[in-house]
């Protein structure tokens, strides 16, 4: 059975009446005619992508207006939908909000999937809040839902910027236990580990075939 079907115009004259930048009512007719493509005729994409506009130029309170308008008009958003809010809202510093967020999908009966887990991390990581970052990274797995290698990137970066380093050593290797393939990232953040300060790791390539090796310095 497909997506439940909305008028496009509908949402696009809630997002009018929110977007109206400086009572100019050309960019209201912009936003609201311009920036959805014809085949934008799913009521998620539309709202979709214009939660991803509001995010971009840094207007989250009327992404969240929007969101809280559409939510009132019988448009009840999905995972996708929260995760751009979630998304604009970390993105834009509201950790807390976002978090709320985080929380009201789950009551709704919506689980977090990959994407929501791995936005929220890099949220919190970028503010150095290793804590909350790490906190989340267990959650994940504990309901079930497995990180991938973005999602252990996003945590062993922060960890490594936060001079965690045992804790990202001991990431790495839950990784490969995962059964996971590191990538260019990964490397990456292995090599400032071990290029820091403290030098307290020992990265080395052990073979085109078994990877690379990390390992504490004794």
């Amino acid at each position: 059975m497909g997506e439940e079907r909305e008028d496009p115009q509908k949402v696009k004259r809630i997002a009018a009446e929110h977007y109206d930048y400086e009572n100019d009512s050309r960019w209201a007719d912009y936003w609201a005619n311009i920036l959805i493509p014809p085949s934008m005729s799913s009521r998620s994409d539309v709202v979709d992508h214009f939660k991803r506009n509001f995010g971009r130029v840094g207007k989250v309170a009327e992404a969240v207006k929007f969101f809280e308008e559409l939510e009132n008009s019988n448009c009840k958003p999905d995972i996708i939908s929260y995760n751009s809010l979630i998304n604009c809202l970390g993105k834009n510093g509201d950790l807390d909000e976002a978090h709320m967020r985080f929380k009201e999908m789950q009551e709704k009966g919506l689980s977090p999937d990959v994407v929501t887990y791995s936005t929220l991390i890099e949220c919190f990581g970028k503010t150095d809040k290793v804590e909350m970052a790490s906190r989340l990274f267990d959650e994940m797995i504990a309901e079930g839902c497995y990180p991938n290698i973005v999602t252990y990137n996003i945590l062993l970066d922060c960890l490594e910027r936060c001079g965690r380093t045992a804790e990202a050593v001991d990431l790495y290797a839950k990784l490969k236990q995962q059964g996971l393939t590191p990538d260019s990232i990964t490397y990456a953040v292995l090599e400032r580990l071990q290029s820091g300060s403290h030098k307290k790791i020992r990265v080395r390539k052990q073979s085109p075939i078994t990877g690379w090796v990390v390992s504490p310095l004794r």
